[in-house]
């Protein structure tokens, strides 16, 4: 698999562990997360969301475990996670974690996590 691919996958992990942090896939957050990728990777929103609709479909979601293939998948290639790159993955993330309700307890401390994993990469 390709290093674009690999950190396109980790970013739909990332968002669909943030969505899930709180225990409920909301529509909101789904909607959320298109118009995000559409906004800021305009050619990779296809395979980012069609990884998303896989996680989404399975029958254990599992924060931790999405997060954690996130990260992995970031640190094989944090040659290519570039700063502008990270900062897009926050911000992305970010916003889909506030769409509904605002940032809550279990969503702002995957953000935190996020933030701090960040510095060593």
């Amino acid at each position: 698999m390709s290093k674009k691919v690999d950190l396109e996958q980790a970013l739909a992990e990332l968002v669909y562990s943030i969505a899930l942090a709180d225990g409920v896939l909301d529509d909101r957050e789904m909607e959320a997360f298109e118009e995000m990728i559409e906004q800021e990777l305009k050619d990779q929103a296809a395979e980012i969301k069609n990884r998303f609709l896989l996680l989404k479909g399975r029958s254990s979601p599992n924060v931790e475990s999405a997060y954690k293939q996130a990260m992995y998948a970031i640190k094989q290639h944090k040659e290519n996670f570039s700063e502008e790159l990270k900062e897009k993955y926050y911000r992305i993330i970010k916003k889909v974690a506030g769409s509904v309700k605002g940032l809550r307890v279990e969503e702002r401390k995957l953000l935190e996590r996020f933030k701090n994993d960040l510095e060593y990469f």
